[in-house]
């Protein structure tokens, strides 16, 4: 079997073991590297030169987005996942120029970046597939670069963004939470919090049940969907 090495880019230690970990779980990507600077990123593409770069954009000596114009500048430069906070339009119009394959925002849901990986594996074996092109074929290796998997119209009310934040929190560990305390971790109101939490049941994401305290009303608490 082929591996496909990549390279992690990533000042933190804990995201950084997270991407490791969903690159293990495709067993056809391996991490050959891990950076938390630019400047340490430099070094180890320069040796290890990686097919496939996880790439942080805010970084202790600079922005991840600089590194990739850099690497645009050099022939045959690598594939770039690249990874950030920044939601204004002008990092990811820049990003989309220098030719990223994806562009995912923090805090990741960890589907989109499995899914992420899936299309690149496909996309690089379309490109293996054939010296010549139709134009069918050409429309597919473009349409990799999309997201594929179906999304449904979210209710009215609630936005992608923040319920990827509260999948992210779910995923991160097995806390269960009322609309009172997720509304503190989100910084969202407890109606607002109430709201994505139903959801979450009505999607299959989430279970709720009554918790009986000693004082005071039964409050109604929320845990992952086992």
């Amino acid at each position: 079997m082929e591996f496909i090495d990549v390279l992690i880019v990533e000042d933190e230690p804990t995201i950084a073991e997270l991407h490791s970990y969903y690159l293990q779980r495709t067993h056809r990507f391996r991490a050959t590297g891990m950076a938390n600077s630019i400047a340490e990123a430099r070094k180890i593409i320069k040796i290890m030169k990686p097919q496939l770069i996880l790439l942080d954009n805010f970084l202790p000596d600079g922005n991840g987005i600089e590194l990739l114009k850099e690497l645009n500048t050099q022939p045959n430069p690598p594939d770039v996942i690249f990874i950030t906070a920044a939601t204004d339009i002008d990092t990811v119009r820049e990003a989309v120029r220098c030719g990223v394959f994806d562009y995912l925002l923090k805090p990741i849901a960890y589907e989109r970046m499995v899914d992420s990986l899936d299309r690149y594996l496909k996309y690089m074996s379309s490109l293996k597939a054939s010296d010549n092109v139709s134009q069918r074929h050409v429309d597919d290796l473009f349409n990799f670069q999309a997201k594929h998997t179906h999304i449904e119209s979210l209710p009215k009310g609630i936005d992608e963004l923040t319920l990827d934040k509260l999948k992210a929190l779910y995923k991160q560990s097995d806390e269960a939470y009322t609309a009172e305390s997720l509304g503190d971790a989100l910084g969202i109101s407890k109606t607002t919090a109430r709201r994505y939490l139903e959801f979450g049941v009505e999607s299959g994401l989430l279970d709720a049940h009554i918790m009986h305290g000693k004082v005071g009303r039964p409050e109604r608490i929320y845990h992952r969907k086992q």
